[in-house]
């Protein structure tokens, strides 16, 4: 890897984690200001079903806020471990953007690596990675699928993976999914597609793959000092500004209000 890449992967990674650290800031901002809080209480208060089970209090408006940053802190990492890979490809290959991403069944492939769009060194490189990993010499090329974390309980996403394999076969490519996280996957889900033509690496063989791949260590990437002080800084912010916000405090105030005073 030479260094102007390297360099230009990891201002590419601070950028996308700079960006999806504000948007997150940006959404606890708002979902934890006084006034949304007050206007989910009254939505609860007045919903015919949550009052029956005791669930229009303040106590539980704070616990689906808190579900609805953890699904935001989701989706933001999914985009993150998604892109710089994209990034890292296009760089690598000498790819246009509608190159290593074009579209299959509506949805936007993660990183497509087509034989006839790449060198010939660059195709020995991605058939030798391919077959080292996946046992395999793709005909035409790769088509990849990347996921941080793999727990699909859409059925309708499912069946446009399905529909995304099949399109990617007989394009003659090699449909590739690569899930980041070692404990999030569905064996069911997992075997379905694999019925469909999907050939999955999880964990460490799915980074170590990308590494492989495109010449980025997405481990050694999230460890540097330049990443962890962003990382740390904006992460430690975030925090503070959920348990200092009025959902918090106002909701502490009053049991410790209650418990001096009693019921």
């Amino acid at each position: 890897m030479t260094q102007p890449f390297d360099a230009a992967i990891e201002e590419r990674l601070i950028a996308i984690l700079r960006h999806h650290l504000a948007g997150l800031r940006a959404k606890v901002t708002e979902d934890f200001s006084d006034e949304r809080v007050k206007q989910e209480l009254a939505n609860l208060r007045g919903d015919p079903i949550y009052p029956s089970f005791g669930f229009d209090t303040p106590e539980y408006v704070v616990v689906r806020l808190m579900g609805r940053i953890s699904i935001s802190v989701g989706r933001r990492l999914g985009d993150i471990y998604e892109r710089l890979p994209r990034f890292a490809a296009a760089a690598r290959f000498g790819l246009t953007e509608a190159q290593v991403a074009p579209k299959f069944a509506g949805l936007e492939l993660d990183v497509c690596l087509r034989y006839a769009e790449l060198s010939e060194a660059d195709q020995a490189h991605v058939k030798a990675v391919a077959e080292s990993a996946l046992g395999t010499t793709p005909r035409s090329g790769l088509g990849i699928e990347i996921r941080y974390n793999f727990n699909p309980n859409d059925s309708a996403r499912l069946r446009k993976d399905n529909d995304v394999a099949r399109l990617l076969i007989a394009d003659g490519l090699s449909p590739v999914y690569l899930v980041f996280s070692s404990i999030s996957p569905r064996a069911e889900a997992i075997a379905s597609l694999t019925r469909h033509g999907w050939r999955f690496l999880t964990g460490d063989d799915a980074l170590s793959f990308v590494h492989e791949l495109v010449g980025v260590d997405l481990r050694e990437l999230m460890a540097r000092e330049s990443v962890r002080r962003v990382l740390g800084q904006e992460t430690e912010d975030i925090m503070k500004s959920i348990f200092s916000s009025a959902a918090l405090t106002d909701l502490v105030t009053a049991h410790v209000v209650e418990a001096i005073e009693g019921p």
